[in-house]
């Protein structure tokens, strides 16, 4: 099953490719419509490699794992009607082919594909679309009609499976429950809106987008449909210049080579990524130091200020012999491609050594927590020194 997922999604992403130079030629939006399911599906290949260095627990990775068969079982939507351009065919075809060559040398290589080939625990896919109904059947009861984290989730399950007028519907609910409030939220529905109904992206989508710069300048989606409405207004010098501010923040490679391709057709020069980041001092209080195997883990992981759970802005795995030692989380370690450490203004830090050398908090792990704000110059220090209970 490992293996017919990869291999659907590498087909995937060299069709995305191919299909616009072998046809006559794509809308504007189109390409936008293609390179977001092209993020999708990147985002959720890189989540294998998060599961074995311990960045996301097994739940989180099975969660994910679940959505991937989601969207499988939804496979199958039709391209955007093109133009009449002249073909390309034999660029088309070039590469098609190489990115297919490419893809599967290279996970040959470095890839995990002993996890998938000696087995994942993931549900069947009637089991994933049972859930996500589930879910929606609960929203819809009074006590779910207020549940936002749940109308997010729906929302984003709806995007996975390709279903976006219903992931509309549901980032709509969430946009009322938040007024508008909250910039993820926002710009969730408006990419929805993007993709459900890509006639109506300048008028309706892109002043969304405008809108969540203003409440969050950091915003990858919005500074990616943003960047792509300014080129459409034929501003190639703001596109340029917020798909660089895409890049400043770091994004894995795929994303970095994809973006720079743009920036360059748009006329302008790609940029390096800043080095930002929360440095951090590493100890273990004296007492506890002799209880514990050098080798046991120490996870650190950041959280926005007030978020109590749910998968980390930015993660790192060391060893307990390592400390103490003088660290740095910065956008480079960000565990969800799209949410990184410099979009947000104040993140609790915390510290953790596992005794079982999981991700999941266990009863006799040893904590240590402090609280960063991005105004501070100064090295934040964290002693683990609580015994979680």
């Amino acid at each position: 099953m490992f293996f017919a997922v990869a291999g659907a999604m590498i087909l995937a992403a060299g069709l995305a490719l191919a299909l616009p130079l072998w046809r006559a030629g794509v809308k504007p939006m189109a390409g936008a419509a293609a390179a977001n399911r092209e993020v999708h599906a990147a985002r959720i290949a890189e989540l294998e490699q998060d599961l074995e260095t311990g960045r996301l627990s097994t739940e989180d990775h099975a969660a994910a794992q679940r959505d991937l068969e989601a969207d499988l079982a939804a496979a199958g939507a039709d391209e955007p009607a093109s133009r009449g351009v002249q073909p390309r065919r034999v660029t088309a075809g070039i590469i098609f082919a190489g990115l297919l060559a490419l893809a599967g040398s290279l996970y040959w290589f470095y890839g995990n594909w002993r996890v998938g080939a000696e087995g994942v625990d993931v549900a069947s896919r009637e089991a994933v679309l049972q859930m996500v109904a589930d879910l929606a059947t609960r929203l819809q009861t009074p006590e779910g009609k207020d549940d936002l984290k749940g109308w997010e989730m729906l929302g984003h399950s709806y995007m996975i499976m390709g279903r976006y007028g219903d992931a509309l519907q549901a980032f709509s609910h969430a946009r009322e429950l938040t007024r508008d409030a909250d910039p993820e939220v926002l710009a969730a529905y408006a990419e929805a809106v993007t993709l459900a109904e890509p006639d109506l992206f300048m008028d309706k989508a892109a002043p969304l987008f405008e809108k969540v710069l203003t409440l969050q300048p950091a915003n990858v989606q919005a500074l990616w449909y943003g960047g792509l409405a300014a080129e459409q207004r034929g501003d190639k010098a703001l596109a340029v210049k917020r798909w660089n501010g895409i890049l400043a923040q770091d994004p894995p490679a795929d994303y970095r080579a994809y973006i720079s391709r743009m920036i360059t057709e748009a006329g302008g020069t790609p940029t390096t990524a800043a080095a930002t980041g929360i440095r951090l001092r590493l100890s273990l209080a004296a007492a506890l130091a002799a209880k514990l195997s050098p080798d046991a883990a120490v996870f650190v992981y950041a959280r926005p200020k007030g978020q109590a759970g749910g998968p980390p802005l930015a993660a790192r795995r060391l060893k307990l012999s390592e400390l103490p030692a003088d660290i740095s989380l910065s956008d480079q370690d960000s565990v969800m491609p799209g949410r990184v450490l410099s979009a947000y203004g104040d993140v609790v830090v915390s510290a953790r050594v596992s005794k079982t050398g999981t991700a999941e908090p266990h009863a006799g792990d040893l904590m240590g927590q402090g609280e960063w704000k991005k105004a501070s110059d100064e090295p934040l220090a964290i002693v683990i020194d609580t015994v979680v209970r």
